[in-house]
């Protein structure tokens, strides 16, 4: 079997000299798209941030016109066949250094090819749409940099804590252009190899409670600092963390330019005994204090950094995301959203956009406070998530959900503060408990109204 394969290098043909096994020949599919996976990596739970990717660069070819993506490691191509597929793009390379994944590419991409011939005119142009190569990661966007060959999206969806394709992708991004960064470095995120994070991402990492997003802000942070060096500049459009792994992602648009004072680069201290965290700039090093600094304990106060400050996702991006996730019915269309009904990648994929609004709201802080841990602080039980952002936003605190932790809230008040409204929730709460369970309460239809607004440990 002969895949043809045309483009600029890579494979002109390839043959398939032995027939995939049973086991490999079966079929996958993310949002329509049929694909197979073979000996390759692949994991189910990654199609959401696949669905994310293909939003964005959908986006950026309706704006600009063009899309060129270079897929840096594609693995069995399910991303690659996407990007030709679903975001139209006009070119795509699907590089792999897996020797043993060059057929699957071919195969895939070519299956891809014939599905999308019936949305363009011209056969031909569809042969001259991809490439697939056989190179190092570091090897091809190093050679796009010297021949001046540069993409509008670049896809590097790396393993562990490796950031050497970080320098060389920036590189081969265009102006505008968007890069698109994985990590799966959980220890260093969780603050257990500092040394190993100040080396890979340049910021010194300690334990806190909110580890997993303090790993996006370390991903986001590391790419700050490289992109500085190339007189660049760089804003996450969208950020994602996935349990499973765990999985650190970042969608970064590359500007010219070079940051003046950015006050979105700093370092986060963390109190252990009360459990205030505060952003702090270069400047305010020499300074660091608590709020609750009339009580002296050796290290109660945790620096990490630098790490990215700013907001994990640009607000207007992640709206034009969720419109155009509506047209193509992958979310409920204005109006008609059914949480029963609704396939689950279609719910999970609408909860998220809908969180990473809430998540870009100007005056949130780094970090999030856990329920559990107000409740253990102020020594009750555990206030409603919901319930709770409520109370902060009638007080006039900036609050909103937090896709990296379910039962957490990232809002602006100070965690003393939280206490307070916690027990003030929790003491009406036993009231109406006390009045309800005494029959003194009725709603205006005589029957007796009960509101409990807490999680049990």
């Amino acid at each position: 079997m002969f895949v043809h394969c045309r483009g600029i290098g890579g494979f002109s043909s390839m043959a398939l000299s032995m027939p995939l096994s049973p086991v490999r020949m079966l079929f996958q599919e993310e949002r329509g798209v049929s694909f197979q996976v073979g000996p390759a990596f692949y994991r189910r739970q990654s199609s959401l941030a696949r669905d994310l990717g293909i939003l964005l660069a959908a986006l950026h070819r309706q704006k600009t016109g063009q899309l060129r993506v270079l897929d840096v490691m594609s693995g069995c191509g399910v991303r690659s066949v996407r990007y030709l597929l679903q975001a139209r793009a006009d070119f795509v390379w699907a590089n792999d250094a897996c020797n043993e994944l060059m057929e699957l590419l071919a195969l895939n991409l070519s299956q891809g090819q014939k599905a999308a011939t019936e949305d363009f005119k011209a056969r031909e142009a569809e042969l001259d749409r991809w490439r697939i190569t056989r190179e190092d990661a570091n090897k091809v966007l190093l050679g796009c940099a010297v021949r001046r060959e540069y993409y509008d999206l670049i896809d590097v969806d790396s393993f562990g804590s490796d950031t050497l394709c970080l320098g060389p992708a920036l590189g081969a991004v265009k102006h505008g252009g968007l890069v698109y960064l994985t990590s799966t470095d959980g220890f260093s995120a969780g603050g257990h190899r500092p040394h190993n994070a100040l080396a890979s991402y340049g910021a010194f990492v300690n334990p806190v409670p909110y580890a997993n997003e303090i790993g996006l802000r370390m991903l986001i942070g590391g790419a700050v600092r490289e992109a500085a060096t190339r007189n660049m500049k760089i804003v996450p459009v969208f950020s994602n963390y996935s349990y499973h792994g765990p999985v650190f992602r970042t969608m970064l648009r590359v500007e010219p330019g070079k940051w003046l004072r950015n006050r979105n680069y700093g370092f986060i201290v963390y109190c252990k005994l009360c459990g205030q965290s505060q952003d702090i700039q270069y400047e305010e090093l020499g300074e660091i204090a608590c709020w609750c600094s009339h009580v002296k304990e050796k290290g109660s106060l945790v620096v990490s950094g630098p790490l990215w400050l700013g907001p994990l996702h640009d607000t207007e991006h992640v709206k034009s995301m969720i419109e155009l996730a509506r047209d193509w019915g992958w979310i409920k269309a204005l109006g008609e959203r059914s949480r029963s009904d609704s396939p689950v990648d279609m719910r999970i994929l609408e909860e998220l956009l809908e969180v990473m609004v809430d998540e870009s709201q100007p005056g949130l802080p780094s970090g999030y406070i856990e329920m559990h841990e107000v409740g253990k602080r102020g020594k009750l039980q555990t206030p409603r998530r919901k319930d709770f952002i409520q109370l902060l936003q009638q007080e006039g605190f900036v609050a909103s959900r937090s896709h990296v932790d379910t039962n957490a809230v990232k809002t602006n008040c100070p965690m003393d503060k939280c206490i307070e409204l916690a027990r003030s929730m929790h003491a009406s709460c036993q009231q109406r408990q006390v009045a309800t369970s005494n029959g003194t309460a009725s709603d205006p239809r005589g029957h007796n109204r009960t509101s409990v607004s807490w999680h049990t440990f």
